[in-house]
This record gives C-alpha cells, sequence and structure tokens, in this order.
C-alpha cells in the first residue's frame, strides 16, 4: 500500500522487474545461444587448423613412409633413413675418413712475449686473413695470439688452441672444416720480429692432413662416392650415413637393409585418425550432446569431411569409421596393405588426387578467405549478436523510462493518500 512511509524508488523498481522479467529471460537465452555458437565455431577452426596443419606436414605422402635400417656390423656407421629412402639393401666399403688439416707449432715457453710488431697470415680452403700483432695487448703471450685468431672478424675458418706436455707448448692450428679443400697455409711478413713465429711454421709438425671420405659402393667397388664430411646426406636418396670407421681391407663391406617400418608410419596415420576425430566431436558430429551438435553449418561440415573420407579409398589403409562415427585404424591391415604395396600410401594419400590434396582443399574452403564457410557463419552469428545487443540496449532505455513513469505515478499517488490523510485527521 502507498503511504507516507513507502520508499517509491523500490517500489518502482519493483514494478519494472516484474514487467522486464520475461524479456530479460528471452535475451539472455538468445544471448546465451550465440556466445555458445561463436565459442562452438572458434573451436571448430582450431581443430580445422590443427588438422590442416598435420595434412600440410604429409602433403607428400612420401613423409608418412617411415623406414628402419638395419646394418650387419654396429661400429663403422650410423644410418638413418628419410621420407625419400627407397627400400632396398646396401653394400659399402669404408676406405677413408674425412679429415680437418691440423698442425702444431712448438714454441719455448707459454709465457714469453710475442713479437710486437709484423704480421702473421693465415688461410684454409683459398681464402686467408691476416692478425697484425701491434694490435695484440702490452705483454701479450701465446694465449694473446691464439685469442686474436679465434676472435678475428676475418677469420675464414681457422680455429687455435694451446696443447701442454711434457714442459713443452704447442700451438695447435686446425681447420674448421673437414675435406681435401680444406687445406692451411700460414706466413709472417718476413721481418726480423717475427723470425722466430716463422721458425715454428717452418718446422711445423703435421697432425692430419685435410682429406675427403671415400666409400665404395657395391660388389667388387664399383661406385666411388665421396664427401668433405663424414655425414654424408642424400648421398644415397633419403639416407644419412655418419661414418665412424675405416675398413682394414676394401674387400671387407658394411651391409645395411632399409626397410619400412610399419610401428612408425602407424603412429603417424593415427595422429591423422585422432585430429580428424578432434575435428568431428568440435562439430558435434560424433558429440551430439554439445551446443553445436543441431546447428547446420556444423552438421554439414562434419557430413562433408565424412563424405570425402569415406569415398577416397582410406579403408584399405585400415582406416574406417565405427558404428559411433569416429574413425579407427587397424594396424593389422595397414602392414598387411605396406607389405603387399611398398608404394600404396603415396597412390592413396599423395597427389592431387590423393586424400591429403582432397582434404586441405576442403578445409581451406571452410576457414580461408572471406567468403569461406566458417567465416561467413561467424560473420552472421556476430551480427545476430550485435542487433540483440541494440535491441537489448533499446528495451532498457524503455524499462528507465518506465522506472520514471512508476516513479511520477507512485509520488502522485503518494501525495494524494497523504492530502487524504490529513483530512481525515480535520474531523
Amino acid at each position: 500500500m502507498i503511504g507516507n512511509g513507502m520508499d517509491v524508488q523500490s517500489l518502482a523498481l519493483q514494478y519494472v522487474q516484474i514487467d522486464r522479467a520475461g524479456q530479460d529471460q528471452i535475451f539472455s537465452a538468445k544471448e546465451s545461444e550465440y556466445n555458445a555458437l561463436l565459442k562452438s565455431y572458434r573451436a571448430i577452426k582450431t581443430k580445422i587448423n590443427d588438422f590442416r596443419d598435420l595434412l600440410n606436414d604429409l602433403t607428400d605422402a612420401k613423409k608418412l613412409e617411415a623406414y628402419s635400417v638395419t646394418a650387419s656390423e654396429e661400429g663403422y656407421a650410423n644410418i638413418t633413413a628419410g621420407a625419400n629412402a627407397s627400400p632396398g639393401e646396401y653394400q659399402i666399403n669404408i676406405q677413408q675418413l674425412a679429415r680437418a688439416d691440423q698442425v702444431s707449432l712448438s714454441f719455448a715457453s707459454e709465457t714469453d712475449p710475442m713479437p710486437t710488431s709484423g704480421t702473421l697470415t693465415l688461410g684454409v680452403a683459398g681464402d686467408s686473413f691476416t692478425i697484425d700483432m701491434s694490435t695484440l695487448p702490452a705483454g701479450a703471450t701465446l694465449s694473446d695470439l691464439r685469442d686474436a685468431i679465434n676472435g678475428s672478424t676475418a677469420n675464414t675458418g681457422v680455429q687455435a688452441s694451446l696443447v701442454r706436455s711434457n714442459g713443452n707448448i704447442q700451438l695447435l692450428i686446425s681447420s674448421e672444416n673437414t675435406g681435401s679443400a680444406n687445406t692451411l697455409t700460414m706466413s709472417t711478413d718476413g721481418s726480423a720480429d717475427m723470425a722466430g713465429i716463422q721458425s715454428s711454421i717452418d718446422n711445423r709438425t703435421v697432425i692430419s692432413t685435410a682429406q675427403d671420405a671415400i666409400i665404395n659402393m657395391g660388389e667388387n667397388n664399383a661406385l666411388t662416392l665421396t664427401s668433405s664430411s663424414n655425414k654424408m646426406e642424400n648421398v644415397i636418396d633419403g639416407l644419412t650415413i655418419n661414418l665412424t670407421k675405416v675398413h682394414a681391407s676394401p674387400t671387407d663391406q658394411l651391409t645395411f637393409t632399409v626397410n619400412q617400418d610399419g610401428e612408425a608410419t602407424a603412429e603417424k596415420l593415427q595422429d591423422f585418425v585422432t585430429k580428424f576425430n578432434d575435428l568431428l566431436s568440435a562439430t558435434g558430429t560424433t558429440n551430439t550432446d554439445s551446443a553445436i551438435a543441431k546447428d547446420s553449418t556444423a552438421k554439414m561440415i562434419g557430413r562433408q569431411l565424412k563424405s570425402d573420407i569415406s569415398g577416397l579409398g582410406i579403408n584399405k589403409l585400415g582406416i574406417e569409421f565405427t558404428r559411433s562415427g569416429t574413425l579407427t585404424l587397424d594396424k593389422e591391415t595397414l602392414t598387411e596393405f605396406l607389405e603387399a604395396n611398398p608404394n600404396g600410401l603415396t597412390e592413396i594419400l599423395g597427389g592431387t588426387n590423393g586424400v591429403l590434396e582432397k582434404l586441405t582443399d576442403r578445409l581451406n574452403g571452410y576457414v580461408r578467405g572471406e567468403g569461406a564457410l566458417l567465416n561467413t557463419s561467424t560473420e552472421s552469428i556476430q551480427s545476430r549478436m550485435d542487433r540483440l545487443q541494440d535491441r537489448m540496449e533499446r528495451f532498457d532505455r524503455r524499462m528507465e523510462n518506465r522506472l520514471e513513469l512508476y516513479i511520477d505515478q507512485f509520488t502522485q499517488m503518494q501525495s494524494i493518500v497523504s492530502q487524504l490523510d490529513s483530512s481525515f485527521n480535520m474531523f
């Protein structure tokens, strides 16, 4: 009842809250619906990008074909097979390992001062740089010369170190890289101050001579291969051969076999299956309790992807749909297929008509460009959300006006009641 003690503001607010309760529920439900859709679209995009990144990594189907290498003996070479390897058996004879050029220069003492003038020129593989002795610090010793060599910004690939043994001191000069082309050169300017260093150069000790690695392949060492490094990459397609030991005889051979590694290939395909299932779940295709399950855009994405997978012969690899609608990988079927079809992965997954390319094109249509399906769907929901916000703001303004109206009305009624009370009190 409206009387002198009534809080008009609170009463008016209660009336407004009653008036707006039904519409607020409608607004809240719509806002939640739109937010849930936008969140679901973002989740689908994330899963699409994850799956697309995997497909891009595997676009060359050879990358799915993992290989293992088995060698007849250990200790001669560490051999690994990459994506471009071909199954087969190989025989190599390791004739020599690649070495760096290395010499030592003898000096009387580690603490004797270095010349304060003159130049020392060092070179490797035809390039050289010069150390100006006058730039060394005052009282420079052999360790300062070593530091000047290693720290020179013009250094062309020379390393210096000190070797101490039985009271003798040696300045060890090495080429950074192995291979016959990396031969060291060294000289002084011939000045009197540099006579001691020149004498060390003239009487240097050869520790190792620069040379290439040499291996011979096949029966009777029919094919000779050379490398400046002991790590021979793609000398044979897809193989990395790290040489570690020379054969004692030209007739000795290391035999190694390259085979498909079914377990490793299965792991990569399982990643394919897992990411595809994650995407289906995000679209609500296999997660029917999710907020997105009834959305027409999400349902179409799931339906198209399942259709693409089903129509590309991927079941030959042991990849099939379960009754629940998810993909599964049968490793036994995969193994049997690869044994019978060594190039089967490339045939099914690779090329412009392969699974990887077609799925990539499909996914790009969902997320790439202004006209992409998920981009236009997201824009549509955002537009609805913006319109809803406008309606909510207009409704709020109407309710504010209604609040003012109620306050005016209740204030007038309170005034009338107060006047009536005064009149009654006069009798």
